[in-house]
């Protein structure tokens, strides 16, 4: 029978008999908080190219936290040969802890670092085996097990039909040819008591220690945790719920508001109610700075807070006391102003532990600055909190909080909208009554939380289709005459392809045809609602066409995002096919190697490009190696502007003459995982304001050709039989 899954938050002794619910104490969102580089959030979403020395850093910095190393802990009243306890995390780190646990906090930080590692359980000992073959992910994504799993493992476990001798044979086989590195994890303890021996070791060492323990130990089994884990069968446990605070009112006794009133069960849950506490969770910086200043200001009015303004760190506990103050009710601003702050705050905080607890792959970098940028796209404060620049988990939170829509008083709207978009970004379905529960325990609205999955879900699936319309016209010409459209799928393929229209070449023919190159679009069978709408213009026609405001009805920006792309890529001239042939590298530079959060993009002063010689030469050394800025209005030098777009596949300039340009470049910094889209968003909002109100994105003007339109362009525009006979070839290709 298949075991029933562990209640969650339910720390229970390990059944030996059940080695794969040694999954269910490994929690690597909780252990690389803990135990990881410090910094706000740790390092774990990242990968290393050099598998071995991810394990290194992982041992060291483990080893560089003073753990002690302690005997099993035994409950000699419920004694029983056949399970075992197991310390969680925090208590390791207060008491040590033994072989198998420290294997446990050294596989949870592995699996952290996107490794692949193993339990080793041999006959009185444990030890970790990390799998040097490539990284977690991978690893997943291939839907197969590792090269040659099965002369050793089986759905997770030990393969025992194979014989203990052939397990043995494999396993030194892949030690010996570096596929497996094994590793005892005692190693990283302090130094023993003086008179006493030392466990601790280095990394080599304790390599080499493992080797040694494996082959002269009988192993019992090895346990893939991140194969139980993946399964949802067996996810990890909550650590065990700490002693309330002293000071938490008994179960019974009504809770009630900071102004003295009653509070109703499930609402303003904020206030700390006697709820446990993460202990690894923080306020980061933004919230660290609120809530002093809140707390100073308020203290000048309410001598009874000055007794919080010593405190010497900031926790939940923290918040909740000073929630709980005995102090009257606030009737000036900056009491009232405080206690805003310290409820959004610990609603933040527990935030935070449901988001590492249940998805920490969601909380990627770029992601984060993408919807908290959405989140308070419509408060008033939006300038401000796009300026703020929040690293980290716990600082989105705050920045969430503190720069929410004037509408949501107590932050719960804003919370819950980042929870459910971070989320639908990643893939996590919050149908999961893991995330009702959380819903209901801290008093957010579920309903309206599986209306925001509805809303997300439907924005996802828009913007993963594209039309593209390609305008086409002679050189020598202003304006294309000719259109031609494809719909593309969410991996780019087309799935459709359009008439070719002919237009008159105007700014007024070019728009009635892409009317008709839009009827046609949303005439296909199936749901055709389309989000985003590239557009594929002449060199020529890039300077002097503003394509979001061509008329179809309502400007086309108006419902649509709008993306540019030099035409010319889909079939280069041949004296630019050299200078194309560069977008890709420029483009990987941009992916690889710039900021992903905050770009990558090189600004180009107007004295710089008249010296055409020193410009060209330096372009051939390649020192803008990813995007381009222009700060310059570019007409007058179409054939330089030709050849920078031709091996720029980001390039930017002005819509007219700029006097300062800190704002626009600091604007493009801190959107730029908004961009291409944002673009428009900028238009828009420009088309409503005033002109010193417009952001400053708004005076841009944009070519991007990312990775799926360069995609495109290969498998599209190579064929020298035509641009649409090339579609219908692709797609032909395709059924076969």
């Amino acid at each position: 029978m298949t075991p029933a899954p562990p209640s969650p938050g339910r720390w229970e002794r390990w059944k030996k008999t059940e080695p794969a619910r040694l999954a269910c104490y490994v929690d690597p969102a909780e252990i690389a908080l803990r135990y990881a580089e410090p910094g706000p959030w740790p390092t774990y979403l990242q990968r290393s190219a050099d598998p071995r020395a991810a394990v290194r850093t992982v041992y060291d910095g483990l080893a560089a936290q003073g753990l002690c190393y302690e005997t099993a802990a035994i409950d000699f009243d419920g004694f029983h040969t056949a399970q075992q306890i197991i310390r969680p995390p925090g208590e390791v780190t207060a008491r040590g802890g033994n072989c198998l646990e420290l294997t446990l906090l050294f596989t949870g930080l592995c699996l952290a670092h996107k490794l692949r590692a193993l339990v080793v359980l041999l006959e009185d000992h444990a030890l970790a085996a990390v799998w040097l073959g490539g990284d977690l992910d991978d690893f997943w994504s291939s839907g197969r097990p590792a090269p040659r799993d099965h002369l050793f493992m089986s759905q997770g476990l030990l393969n025992s039909g194979v014989g203990a001798a052939a397990v043995r044979a494999a396993l030194d086989g892949f030690v010996a040819d570096g596929t497996y590195l094994l590793v005892e994890c005692t190693g990283v303890t302090a130094a023993g008591e003086p008179g006493a021996p030392s466990l601790r070791r280095s990394f080599e060492e304790a390599v080499a220690e493992g080797a040694a323990r494996t082959a002269r130990g009988r192993i019992g089994n090895i346990v893939d945790i991140a194969f139980h884990q993946r399964g949802g069968l067996y996810r990890p446990y909550a650590p065990p719920v700490p002693t309330p605070l002293a000071d938490a009112p008994p179960p019974d006794t009504p809770r009630r508001n900071a102004d003295g009133r009653d509070r109703a069960d499930g609402a303003d849950r904020a206030d700390g109610g006697g709820r446990a506490a993460h202990p690894w969770v923080r306020p980061g910086a933004l919230g660290v700075r609120a809530l002093g200043d809140a707390l100073r200001r308020a203290a000048a009015t309410e001598p009874a807070l000055a007794a919080h303004l010593d405190r010497p760190s900031l926790t939940r506990e923290d918040l909740a006391r000073l929630l709980a103050d005995p102090a009257p009710a606030p009737t000036r601003p900056e009491g009232i102003r405080l206690r805003e702050v310290a409820r959004g705050l610990a609603l933040a905080m527990d935030a935070h532990a449901f988001i590492a607890a249940w998805m920490p792959q969601a909380a990627h970098p770029a992601a984060l600055r993408r919807v908290l940028l959405d989140c308070v796209a419509d408060s008033a404060r939006v300038a401000d909190s796009a300026r703020v620049r929040p690293h980290g988990l716990a600082e989105h939170l705050d920045a969430v909080v503190l720069y929410r829509p004037v509408a949501d008083p107590d932050s719960r709207s804003a919370l819950l909208r980042f929870v459910v978009h971070l989320a639908v970004a990643a893939g996590v379905d919050t149908a999961d009554p893991a995330f009702h529960d959380w819903c209901r325990a801290g008093g957010y609205d579920i309903a309206e939380a599986d209306r925001l999955r509805l809303r997300f879900r439907s924005r996802a699936d828009d913007a993963r289709r594209r039309l593209v319309v390609h305008l086409r016209g002679a050189p020598s010409q202003d304006w294309p005459d000719t259109a031609e459209a494809w719909l593309l799928d969410e991996r780019g393929h087309p799935t459709a392809e359009g008439p070719t229209v002919p237009c008159q070449p105007t700014a007024e023919g070019v728009a009635e045809a892409l009317c008709e190159v839009l009827d046609w679009a949303h005439d296909l069978p199936g749901d055709t609602l389309l989000h985003r709408v590239d557009i594929a213009l002449p060199t020529r026609t890039l300077l002097r066409w503003r394509a979001e405001e061509a008329d179809v009805g309502t400007r086309l920006g108006a419902h649509h995002q709008v993306v540019l792309h030099w035409g010319e890529r889909l079939h280069p001239p041949q004296h630019l096919r050299r200078l194309a042939r560069q977008a890709d590298y420029r483009l990987r530079h941009v992916e690889e190697e710039g900021d992903e959060v905050y770009g990558a993009i090189d600004w180009v002063d107007p004295g710089a490009a008249d010296a055409r010689a020193d410009f060209e030469e330096r372009l051939r050394k390649n020192e803008y190696r990813g995007a381009l800025g222009l700060r310059f209005v570019p007409d007058g030098r179409e054939s330089l502007f030709e050849a920078l777009v031709a091996q720029f596949p980001i390039l930017l300039w002005p819509e007219g003459t700029v006097a300062e340009w800190t704002a626009i470049e600091e604007d493009v910094r801190d959107r730029w995982v908004t961009l291409p889209g944002g673009f428009t968003d900028a238009y828009r909002a420009a088309w409503s304001r005033a002109d010193d109100a417009a952001p400053p994105l708004a005076g841009l003007r944009a070519v991007w050709d990312d990775r799926p339109w360069l995609a495109f362009c290969r498998t599209t525009g190579t064929h020298t039989a035509g641009i649409g006979t090339a579609a219908r070839s692709t797609r032909t290709r395709g059924r076969r």
